[in-house]
């Protein structure tokens, strides 16, 4: 019976989430499934597909997930849902040890953002936004995302969900010129097209973005060498079956130095190997307590590892599927694959090709090589400082992020809000994944994003609204609805599809008298069948102001019921009209009348209680009527909005007479913080916006406004025929 309540417990917000890629789509799917407060996600990217991000977007079929299906799922509470998943979409033959295509794992992801978003409630939306977030903004009441098309997003919280940035170029490399022909990154859409078959090719770095660009030339029919270098020569190392080994580290007496933690290690190693264990069981082991240890770490110390260790970790803690290990085993058994361990001192072109000079690490000699093409595979670039990126330079512009003194990342606090250059966390942004790596280091593979995807969205659902979501939770999950007060009103919201127009229905629960505001023609039927379930008498039909694109039901539902029509307007003809501070009484229920003339000449706004502001077209959920016909006048709209709506107390709801997005309630403070027509304009400003809208005009509104002036009457020509 009090279903209502549960409704006016939140306000509309919107979160924007900046990046549509696995850890986007993730904190989305969360939210679409948890939220239990009216909740509007925009989520922004600029690839055409959302979903898929980088990784999961490759079109070389050959690109293997790096982690076997058993341990790919997206919620870490269903450990068998990916593998589940293959087997209900023809991957039949797919086992726990399964490599999947990294393709099929972003399908995957899609069908999770898609399955979350058909089963989210009404009041939970999803807006897919494929374009560029460049530069954020924000006040002590608004946060704005400019996006590269020129458009503007208004919202309450933004979810930084940027996953990996293109890799910087070595030094002797960016020494040839920005857009050098035979320069490539390895994620380029054109990193190894064109390519004539007997070429040579170089990759910078040998790790799992070079094992990546060896598949993709194998697909493709590469015959030419193929020279991978890096500072270390270290390739990535192979999966192989183990037997768990238990947890040999304890945070309180682990070392706090990276050299102890490496010779613990190499000892464990050394130990399991007596009793049969491989090295991959004591490394996998260590998975658990990764980010623990790595934040009793002093600063100084994760230097020393990042100097000296992190190569080494990266090989024998990111291994390859057996199938691709293969493949490169088979390329360098043949003499097409070459690596080198050494520095690159010089890049320099020849005719057609480019001669590069590498001093090898171990030798110090010079090795000389011709090649047609280098493709940067030293993986991400996650130093903010250097990022060339257009958001990445507004955010630190305004202060609005701290890169980590590790120069990997920026600065979070535990539940991933951002910490700014001033050292406070933020209430509105936050993030996930890469950005966080210089806190967590380990944070860019699935365990550990799907873990900070689930916490972030509980995090944001909580901020938003944290009284009503922890009593939806938890509190309405104790207490039967009988055991709360009795309302002091009955309040439905009712809406028309055609029209987008909201019909309020307001009645006293102890004398069943009742009110219908703004009332539809179309609706009628559906009006009276809810004032027959409720029990109600329909004493008022009250209208808000003479409509354009409806014909109002008051006519019908007199005729049915009785009642009267209560209109602001005395020019047209009613049984009562209602004049400004004029209060309508319906037992314990009071509606007090607002004049808000602007839209119309003869608009009037109805505080209910108190409390609830039903506001016609005066004001929207982030708008405002039109001004341009029936009298509208734009200066006076902007004076009655801000003037004697926006004067009302902050937490006084506000009910619009119409929404084309599907929002249902407002605030008036959420409206004087976020709504565009009115924040930060001058009454001048706005009168400029308003006369230059060039809206068409309502549809139904040559027979709307003469219908309205009758009462809702509707006349009929009959046509006799002899």
């Amino acid at each position: 019976m009090y279903n209502y309540i549960l409704n006016l417990t939140a306000s509309p917000s919107a979160i924007a989430i900046i990046g549509g890629g696995f850890s986007g789509s993730l904190v989305a799917a969360h939210i679409l499934r948890n939220a239990t407060i009216p909740i509007s996600i925009k989520l922004i990217e600029r690839r055409t597909e959302i979903g898929k991000g980088v990784a999961y977007s490759t079109p070389v079929a050959g690109h293997l997930l790096n982690v076997p299906a058993g341990k790919m799922s997206a919620f870490a509470d269903k450990p068998q849902h990916f593998l589940t998943w293959l087997h209900k979409n023809g991957y039949t033959d797919a086992t726990a040890s399964t490599f999947a295509p990294r393709q099929v794992y972003g399908e995957y992801i899609q069908a999770i953002l898609n399955e979350a978003e058909a089963n989210a409630p009404t009041h939970v939306s999803l807006e897919r936004i494929c374009d560029e977030a460049i530069a954020i903004e924000t006040t002590s009441y608004n946060t704005r995302i400019e996006l590269s098309s020129g458009k503007s997003l208004h919202v309450q919280k933004v979810v930084l969900a940027l996953g990996n940035f293109p890799a910087s170029l070595p030094q002797p490399i960016a020494a040839l010129g920005n857009n050098h022909p035979y320069v490539k990154d390895a994620w380029s859409t054109d990193a190894i097209s064109n390519l004539h078959p007997d070429d040579s090719i170089l990759l910078v770095g040998t790790g799992l973005t070079m094992v990546d660009a060896v598949v993709a030339l194998n697909q493709q029919g590469f015959r030419g060498k193929i020279h991978a270098v890096s500072r270390h020569g270290l390739t990535p190392q192979r999966h192989q079956a183990t037997t768990y080994y238990p947890e040999y580290q304890d945070l309180a007496t682990a070392p706090k130095t990276a050299r102890g933690l490496l010779h613990l290690v190499r000892r464990e190693i050394k130990t399991a190997a007596i009793y049969g264990y491989d090295w991959r069981a004591v490394i996998d082991a260590i998975r658990p307590l990764t980010q623990q240890l790595w934040q009793t770490l002093p600063l100084a110390e994760q230097k020393r590892f990042l100097r000296h260790v992190k190569a080494y970790w990266e090989v024998y803690r990111h291994r390859i599927a057996e199938e691709i290990a293969e493949l490169l085993d088979s390329t360098l058994q043949s003499g097409q694959l070459n690596y080198y361990g050494g520095r690159i001192q010089s890049c320099q072109q020849v005719d057609n090709a480019i001669e590069v000079k590498i001093c090898e690490r171990r030798t110090q000699a010079e090795i000389v090589l011709q090649v047609n093409r280098i493709v940067n595979c030293t993986g991400s670039n996650c130093n903010y400082k250097r990022l060339e990126n257009p958001l990445i330079t507004s955010l630190q512009a305004q202060g609005l992020i701290r890169p980590h003194a590790l120069s990997m990342g920026i600065d979070t606090a535990a539940n991933g809000a951002v910490i700014n250059a001033q050292g406070k966390v933020s209430d509105r942004l936050y993030t996930l994944g890469t950005p966080r790596k210089g806190d967590l280091w380990e944070t860019t593979a699935v365990p550990e994003i799907r873990s900070q995807a689930a916490a972030l969205a509980q995090e944001l659902l909580k901020s938003l609204n944290p009284r009503s979501y922890a009593m939806e939770r938890d509190w309405f999950a104790l207490n039967p609805l009988s055991d709360f007060p009795k309302p002091a009103m009955l309040f439905r919201q009712l809406f028309d599809r055609e029209s987008s127009t909201y019909t309020y229905l307001i009645a006293d629960p102890q004398t069943k008298a009742a009110i219908l505001v703004d009332p539809v023609l179309e609706q009628v039927e559906r009006d009276l069948q809810v004032l027959q379930k409720l029990d109600l008498t329909l004493l008022y039909c009250l209208e808000t102001h003479i409509h354009a694109d409806h014909i109002t039901g008051t006519a019908q539902l007199r005729q049915f019921t009785g009642c009267w029509s209560v209109l602001p307007d005395k020019t047209v003809p009613s049984d009562r009209y209602i004049a400004d501070g004029e209060i309508l009484q319906l037992g314990s229920v009071q509606i007090q009348a607002i004049a808000t003339p602007g839209h119309t000449d003869s608009h009037m706004a109805y505080l209910v209680n108190g409390t609830h502001l039903l506001t016609g077209d005066a004001l929207f959920i982030g708008g405002c009527g039109r001004t341009d016909f029936q009298n509208g006048n734009p200066g006076l709209l902007y004076d009655v909005v801000t003037q004697k709506l926006f004067t009302l107390p902050d937490d006084t709801w506000v009910f619009p007479g119409h929404d084309y997005q599907g929002r249902t309630v407002s605030t008036i403070g959420e409206e004087k913080r976020w709504n565009p027509r009115f924040l930060g304009r001058t009454r001048s400003q706005f009168i400029e916006l308003m006369n230059n809208l060039n809206l068409p005009y309502p549809q139904k509104m040559s027979e709307a406004v003469p219908a309205n002036k009758r009462g809702g009457k509707v006349l009929v020509r009959l046509d006799y025929q002899i």
